[in-house]
């Protein structure tokens, strides 16, 4: 009988043992693609609500906006997908952020003293809405009634990003 119990005790040791270290091996890699990350963006604070109002006017976004609207930078209505552009927007600068929302996925480029649209994903049923000012960038993700806002200001200050659900 205690050879019985020496030989499960000597097996359960050198199972866990194998598996401790093959954990160690792959666990990097794993964590990497099959187990869920850490989500850099997601420290940033979420507010219920809407964000603050003010009176903006909708911005093409550079990946729909023809290249001489593109040079002048001023405001105009936001355009219908399917413009036929074919100029490809120019590379982002700063650190690229991720932000996944309840709408969709905004992804904005963030340097040091501005920050700019890459993309914005809105989930099915949602709309994407884009302003932008001198001094910050909102992005809306909505459906007329609920959505998300990802508000990005800098005004005299490093870019700092707001999410808001409502």
């Amino acid at each position: 009988m205690r050879s019985r119990i020496l030989f499960v005790a000597v097996w359960l040791a050198t199972t866990a043992a194998g598996i401790a270290i093959s954990w160690a091996g792959v666990g990097d890699a794993l964590r990497g693609t099959v187990l869920p990350t850490r989500d850099l963006a997601a420290d940033v604070p979420v507010r219920e609500g809407r964000p603050p109002t003010a009176t903006p006017v909708p911005e093409r976004t550079p990946e729909r906006t023809p290249a001489t609207a593109r040079e002048t930078r001023r405001p105009s209505p936001s355009a219908s997908p399917g413009g036929g552009g074919t100029a490809k927007p120019p590379a982002p600068s700063g650190k690229v952020r991720a932000y996944t929302v309840k709408s969709g996925r905004v992804v904005l480029s963030i340097g040091t003293d501005s920050a700019r649209l890459v993309s914005a994903m809105p989930n099915s049923g949602f709309q994407v809405k884009t302003w932008r000012n001198t001094a910050w960038l909102r992005v809306d993700l909505t459906d007329g009634t609920h959505g998300s806002a990802v508000f990005v200001t800098w005004n005299g200050h490093p870019p700092l990003v707001e999410v808001y659900e409502y």
